[in-house]
């Protein structure tokens, strides 16, 4: 399983396979990719049209999420306290193959009423997408090291909430595989040698 951050994160072991670096200015070196944020589909078309061959997450706000998902160049929806995922969304997630990323480090950063109706849209969210096997990640969304966890506790916690941490792992390496692994072609093809 891969975890997808926000930072360079230094050499430790947490029992990922690696560390995927989601950013504006993703570094060269390493699993990497970009972060788009944009308030508006115009403005979302003209920062994917600058976007090649890398993995591409949008952080979006309730309005944009399924102009994001109609995207050809997108991968992953990413987590965030503001985003709100739709029936429909989620459903033309799973048609469009874009994974919706569920991340820990927003649970983390609120407290009280906030945090448990963050819990309550989790449990929402992770129903629809089990209803329809959309394609998601667990994740542990980490802006810092403080934020980091083990994949452990990373799947048991969503685990709580029906989120199959097999399924999130399988989705996880299938998008690092797309842009990282020569003999990958397409979804259950590779390249023998």
């Amino acid at each position: 399983m891969f975890d997808f951050v926000r930072f360079s994160p230094p050499k430790i072991e947490l029992g990922f396979n690696g560390f995927v670096v989601l950013s504006e200015e993703p570094p060269k070196e390493g699993y990497s990719g970009y972060i788009i944020k944009a308030e508006n589909p115009k403005e979302l078309r003209e920062k994917l049209r600058g976007v090649k061959n890398s993995i591409v997450a949008v952080d979006c706000s309730l309005g944009l999420c399924k102009e994001a998902v109609m995207r050809k160049k997108v991968d992953i929806l990413l987590d965030n306290e503001r985003r709100e995922l739709d029936y429909a969304t989620i459903k033309l997630a799973k048609e469009k193959d874009v994974a919706i990323e569920f991340g820990l480090s927003k649970f983390l950063t609120t407290k009280g009423l906030k945090r448990s109706s963050l819990f309550s849209r989790l449990k929402q969210e992770a129903k629809v997408v089990k209803k329809f096997d959309t394609p998601f990640i667990i994740t542990s969304s980490a802006d810092n090291i403080y934020q980091l966890r083990s994949r452990k506790q990373i799947e048991t916690f969503f685990s709580y909430f029906g989120l199959d941490p097999k399924k999130a792992r399988f989705f996880a390496e299938r998008i690092v595989k797309r842009y990282y692994d020569e003999t990958y072609v397409m979804n259950g093809f590779l390249i023998e040698h």
